[in-house]
């Protein structure tokens, strides 16, 4: 299973289906400020790391393309 299919198996099971590895997440709606935490803290679970505060930006959070680039960093 890849990094992206993993990031996207989280949003389906909140319910988020209708999005794809590049659908602006904060554009379209699916992610605020909360939720970007539960994002954060699901990804530093799923994959074992520790994301730098400095990597938690809106640009890194936007697509789960790129989200699936700063665990892939980060491994």
């Amino acid at each position: 299973m890849t990094t992206q299919e993993r990031i996207m198996g989280f949003f389906n099971g909140k319910g988020i289906n209708d999005i794809t590895n590049e659908t602006d997440l904060f554009k379209g709606g699916y992610v605020n400020s909360l939720f970007a935490l539960e994002v954060v803290m699901f990804l530093e679970k799923e994959f074992k790391i520790k994301i730098k505060n400095k990597d938690i930006t809106e640009k890194n959070f936007k697509t789960i393309n790129n989200m699936a680039a700063v665990v892939e960093k980060y491994l």
